[in-house]
């Protein structure tokens, strides 16, 4: 067990390329939820491509959060951990073998990768074997004998079943311990626990290989991973790269904070902005982002590729667009191979994966061996490349006309806002100043149609005397908001103007807010110059960081340019104050806290005394009629109110 810990400790828990840690790796652990995870003939939801990627996995299969250390606990004989690529699956795996090590239980890990035998071979020889390697004959067969009279302390962690070679059988031949069989009839044995059957075993997989077991071999709990928590985010950044660049990528483009929670994008994250390419800039926006990391591969030291990344690129931008298309992530060897893409040079972008049985009504594909992108955002990314670059003017101008704008393409449509707004100042001749052109024009029509429609159904409300009925109002919310995220990836500060020209009068954000779409959002109220009615920021759950960015806009607007505005029910910090601050000068009449900020306990709480005494004092240096709620029966006013006739509060 020593030998076969210190081997795994030396893999490392994390390979970064192009960066390495600079400390010890702290204790990291993505959001973890038990799920109802088997459905009937419902599609694997990872091979179907979700625009949204920031939705949490199965988020309405959820049955409880659990934390790292209640796996520990498991009284299951067999759970799978599914994840996205990139969650952080493998590292989870090891923290168990390491956790599971030190409490007198015999853990032996393996990954899939390491296995795929073409050979049969006995369990003995499966296991042992490829955990301590070289070893006597003897030593073999005593520690095999006792692992099966002592199978209650075996753990086995089986990491990567969706990189297996082969698919489970419904109808396998149960097997002894001693028999000689193909890999996959012992993997199977091991999964109807025909083998070891008092051992734990933990199968760690992205979503489809465990989907379309046959139910006898399927997990008895199944856990997701979500995201890093921004706390743990911070840490694992800080292992590999300085305060300095979370610094400087919290003030100018935070968005790529809550891209970090997805550890794998924090690897391409810290590698782009730690060696940039040359020609790019700074990877302030996620267009920029992958712009860099795409140049960045051409010094890659897997580089592999016979022709040269803008070749390849175009073929993979040609077989992104094809797939986002008809809605799937999986590509086969085939279509590559049609498209000029040679499968086995690619691995920096594409991962390779094995098909595994899918019911008869379900969708089908072609031979054995899968490929996707590294990251769904790579194909999106590529999906613009190929909107902008390969499509002719003629298909872009019915492309956007019957698809850009549509739910289907909103991750796709910021890229393409972004590659062609964020063009370099130089002047930009030909089809890409043709299309830019033609996407301006549309953009500015969606924003003042969505634009629009809100203030019409928010004249609608108050003529009803519906004051609280916003259920309409958060789909075309939805998608103000997401254009505006457009607006901001192109960084075009004309377009910005003509978005600010529609921004309503009265508005009330995302409950929850995306914290990607904050700085879409900053960006254009940046240019906002008439008056606000209303800005209601109620149980958006804002951060820390996303408040104070909105908040920074806000207090560089005109005294008294907008009425009333809500901030409560969100996460803020006590550092909050200050932006809360900056806030009194530039509301005029009402501003709502409530449950603003989160306290030491972690529950909700109203501003305390010394956050109130700050309120006042900086109140009683403007000359403002403004009310600050900082709860539901305290009330600030400044010592130096004017118009003193106050009008009667429409809200409670």
């Amino acid at each position: 067990m020593k030998e076969h810990n210190s081997r795994l400790e030396k893999e490392g828990d994390l390979q970064f390329q192009g960066v390495s840690a600079k400390t010890e790796i702290p204790p990291v652990h993505p959001a973890i939820s038990e799920i109802i995870f088997y459905a009937k003939d419902k599609a694997p939801a990872d091979e179907e491509y979700d625009p949204d990627d920031n939705k949490e996995l199965y988020s309405n299969k959820i049955i409880t959060q659990v934390q790292f250390q209640d796996l520990l606990k498991l009284k299951s004989k067999f759970i799978s951990i599914i994840g996205r690529a990139g969650s952080g699956k493998t590292v989870l795996s090891k923290k168990l073998t390491k956790a599971f090590s030190s409490s007198h239980r015999v853990c032996i890990h393996i990954k899939f990768m390491d296995m795929n035998n073409k050979q049969p071979l006995t369990l003995r020889e499966l296991f042992l074997d490829n955990m301590i390697p070289g070893q006597d004959e003897k030593v073999y067969e005593n520690i095999f004998n006792w692992l099966k009279k002592n199978d209650e302390k075996l753990i086995l962690v089986l990491d990567g079943f969706d990189q297996a070679e082969y698919t489970l059988d419904k109808n396998c031949p149960k097997i002894k311990y001693d028999k000689c069989v193909p890999e996959k009839q012992l993997i199977h044995n091991l999964f109807i626990k025909q083998l070891f059957p008092n051992s734990l075993l933990v199968v760690t997989s992205r979503p489809h290989a465990v989907l379309y077991l046959p139910e006898p071999a399927r997990p008895q709990v199944t856990y997701a991973l979500g995201d890093l928590s921004l706390e743990d985010t911070k840490k694992l950044f800080l292992a590999f790269a300085d305060e300095d660049l979370w610094r400087k990528i919290n003030a100018t483009s935070s968005q790529m904070l809550s891209m970090c929670r997805n550890p794998l994008m924090l690897q391409m994250i810290i590698s782009t902005n730690t060696d940039p390419s040359e020609d790019i800039g700074d990877a302030s926006t996620p267009t920029r982002l992958f712009a860099t990391v795409m140049k960045n591969l051409t010094y890659s030291h897997n580089f592999q590729f016979s022709e040269t990344m803008d070749e390849l690129a175009r073929k993979l931008q040609v077989l992104a667009f094809a797939a986002t298309k008809h809605g799937k992530v999986v590509l086969t060897a085939k279509e590559l191979r049609d498209e000029g893409v040679d499968p086995t040079t690619i691995h920096d972008i594409m991962v390779q994966l094995h098909c595994h049985r899918r019911p008869i009504n379900s969708r089908l594909f072609e031979g054995n061996t899968k490929f996707y992108f590294c990251h769904q955002t790579f194909q999106e990314h590529l999906t613009a490349s190929y909107v902008v670059y390969g499509m002719p003017v003629e298909k872009f101008q019915e492309f956007l006309e019957t698809s850009l704008f549509q739910e289907h393409w909103t991750v796709v449509r910021r890229f393409v806002c972004g590659l062609l707004f964020d063009l370099e100042s130089k002047a930009v001749s030909g089809d890409l100043q043709i299309k830019k052109k033609i996407l301006k024009k549309h953009l500015i029509q969606q924003l003042a149609i969505i634009s629009e429609k809100l203030m019409k159904q928010h004249e609608k409300r108050m003529k009803d005397s519906q004051l609280f009925a916003f259920q309409d109002d958060e789909a075309l919310t939805d998608k103000l908001l997401d254009l505006y995220a457009c607006v901001g990836e192109g960084k075009d500060s004309s377009i910005a103007t003509k978005a600010a020209e529609h921004f309503p009068t009265t508005i009330k954000l995302q409950q929850p807010m995306n914290s990607n779409l904050v700085p879409g959002l900053c960006f254009v109220m940046k240019h906002v110059t008439k008056q606000l009615d209303w800005l209601s920021m109620f149980s958006c759950l804002l951060d820390a960081n996303s408040f104070h960015e909105i908040a920074s806009v806000i207090k560089e607007m005109k005294p008294g340019q907008i009425g009333e505005m809500e901030i409560y029910y969100n996460n803020l910090q006590p550092s909050n104050i200050d932006d809360v601050i900056g806030l009194l000068r530039v509301v005029r009449d009402e501003l709502w806290m409530g449950d603003c900020f989160i306290g030491d306990d972690g529950k909700r709480r109203a501003a305390n005394q010394d956050e109130r005494s700050k309120i006042q004092s900086a109140l009683n240096k403007l000359q403002t009629r403004l009310v600050v709620h900082v709860d539901f029966d305290t009330r600030l006013r400044s010592q130096k109110r004017i118009g003193m006739n106050e009008t009667n509060s429409k809200k409670c």
